[in-house]
């Protein structure tokens, strides 16, 4: 052991990065091998395959400067998606290398910054963040682009405040650092709007360095703040009327919402400690504000982030950053705010991708300094125990990796795990019923209605449409009087939906009751109408009126 470290000794530091730095990356890209073989999933069509401002001439205009974006406002997102596009077209391998080599550039740039920040176990710390089996959603998912994207930025925003504020660079040196610093933050916004609580980080870092936080300093991180509060602000108009948040009610009072993200926060870690049966959709829970019990998650967070503050002396302030760092990411994605993704579930693996940095910098920062003050066994005992830790992480992201194959591979693995998935049972149903498997397709429909009565009051539109989609399928097997059944629940649910007037019309001219038909196709052209003249629609019901006058005579 002793003449290992002589030899090591000898080694120039820059050897000894490179050489970190090639085993991180081999390990990386050996365990997302079977992401990089997979295919798109869910949503990739929505950001990649049937997008159109990919391929469009003014698609990039577009991108950046309208609300064409087929989801929330990632511009720089999808304009790496549309330059992949222009080289590669559709070839999925091209776009998981691409996600695969980012989420290895992020682990290097923590190692970077965390030995920067003087971080005990910054390698082991970088090594865990790239193997760890709960970030493959966030890399294998080529939709999730836009987590990794985020990280990137964030992480040079970072890496440059950082040498802004310890290096105490003066002239233009200086201000160039400030000036990447900002940018990179606004790229990072680009990429996702969670990147809004980057200036926590800058803040946190100051007080980790013991910096002086005056207020010139305040007056530096003032812009940072500005530009997260006007993404955030642009990300929320545009989820309330392009995304349909706004119309979602999920009736949570102030002490629920804490109730869920108290529970939130130790799922997050227990995945870090344990990441077993990780899953596209977990279980919706039921939050219950008359249950005390429900209470100890947050009280006992509470609790940890109180001692973590009190312990700051003996521990130093490394710690209890870290464990600031995990919730003031999360932040956004605690349910404070209303998220779309609630109506499936409360947590997703990919909403901690950027939050679990601190409790690995802790784990790997203990793991470190034990070493340091240990005899030569218990050295050779924490090594081993690393490196058994990181094969491990490898293998289960290796096999969780299988998962994102294909769509139809994706949903099977989640409905082992979650058997009541909303989301899995209505896209499969979905699916099976697109490929004319109608039979099928009806058990799904009717258990991804069966799981979520909550919707009738949550986002009752999408409840509708679960009905219509079930009336659709049972047409389709020619079960009418099921179907009518199913159109008319759609419709008490939300009377204001045309396609479920219009089916219904459709099957009752079929079965001879004209009056009822012609009173749902003329209530079809009163919605359509209220929102603006459709003269290709009003052809086809007028058609279908004179038909039924014919019929009537």
């Amino acid at each position: 052991m002793t003449d290992m470290r002589q030899v090591v000794n000898k080694v120039s530091p820059r050897m000894i990065f490179w050489a970190g730095a090639v085993v991180i990356i081999f390990a990386c890209f050996m365990a997302y091998i079977p992401a990089i073989k997979g295919g798109f999933v869910w949503d990739d069509n929505k950001y990649v395959t049937k997008n159109p401002l990919l391929s469009a001439p003014d698609g990039l205009f577009r991108i950046w400067f309208s609300t064409d974006s087929p989801s929330q406002y990632f511009p720089l997102v999808y304009t790496t998606f549309r330059a992949e596009y222009q080289l590669c077209g559709l070839n999925p391998t091209s776009y998981h290398v691409v996600n695969v080599a980012i989420h290895c550039i992020n682990a290097l740039l923590l190692w970077v910054i965390l030995r920067r920040l003087s971080i005990p176990g910054a390698w082991l710390a970088s090594a865990i963040f790239a193997l760890h089996p709960v970030h493959v959603e966030s890399v294998a998912w080529i939709t999730e682009r836009k987590n990794t994207l985020m990280l990137l930025f964030s992480l040079l925003s970072i890496l440059c405040w950082v040498k802004f504020v310890l290096d105490n660079q003066a002239g233009r040196k200086a201000i160039l650092l400030y000036a990447c610093s900002l940018l990179f933050c606004a790229l990072s916004l680009f990429s996702k709007a969670t990147a809004c609580m980057l200036p926590a980080a800058l803040v946190l870092i100051l007080w980790l360095k013991n910096s002086p936080i005056t207020v010139k300093r305040w007056l530096q991180i003032v812009p940072y703040i500005a530009m997260a509060i006007g993404d955030g602000l642009l990300v929320m108009w545009w989820e309330r009327h392009h995304q349909g948040t706004g119309y979602v009610n999920f009736g949570l009072s102030v002490t629920e919402k804490v109730l869920i993200a108290g529970k939130a926060l130790w799922f997050y870690l227990w995945k870090l400690v344990w990441p077993v049966n990780l899953t596209f959709s977990y279980p919706r829970w039921n939050i219950d504000a008359t249950d005390v019990w429900q209470y100890a998650w947050p009280v006992s967070f509470a609790m940890v982030l109180s001692a973590g503050w009190l312990l700051r002396k003996r521990t130093g302030r490394g710690i209890p950053t870290a464990i600031i760092f995990f919730p003031a990411m999360l932040f956004p994605m605690l349910g404070f705010f209303p998220l779309y993704t609630f109506i499936y579930t409360f947590v997703a693996d990919h909403y901690q991708y950027m939050a679990s940095i601190g409790p690995i910098a802790i784990a790997a920062g203990i793991a470190a300094t034990v070493y340091r003050k240990s005899g030569e066994k218990v050295k050779f005992i924490i090594v081993s125990a690393a490196g058994v830790l990181l094969l491990t992480f490898g293998i289960l992201t290796y096999q969780q990796c299988h998962a994102y194959t294909d769509v139809k591979t994706l949903w099977a693995d989640t409905l082992k795990k979650n058997p009541d998935s909303l989301l899995a049972h209505g896209s499969v149903g979905k699916m099976l019923f697109e490929e004319g498997k109608y039979i099928e397709a009806k058990s799904h429909l009717e258990q991804a209605i069966k799981v979520a009565p909550y919707l009738k009051t949550a986002m009752p539109a999408k409840y509708a449409i679960m009905h219509y989609d079930m009336a659709v399928d049972l047409q389709a097997l020619g079960r009418l009087d099921d179907a009518v059944v199913y159109y008319r629940k759609s419709l008490a649910i939300r009377e204001h939906f045309p396609l479920a007037h219009y089916q219904l019309a459709v099957i009752l001219a079929e079965q001879g009751n004209v009056e009822q038909a012609r009173l749902h196709f003329l209530r079809v052209l009163e919605i359509t109408r209220e929102k603006g003249k459709n003269d290709k629609l009003d052809e086809a019901i007028c058609r279908e009126l004179n038909l039924l006058e014919k019929k009537s005579n």
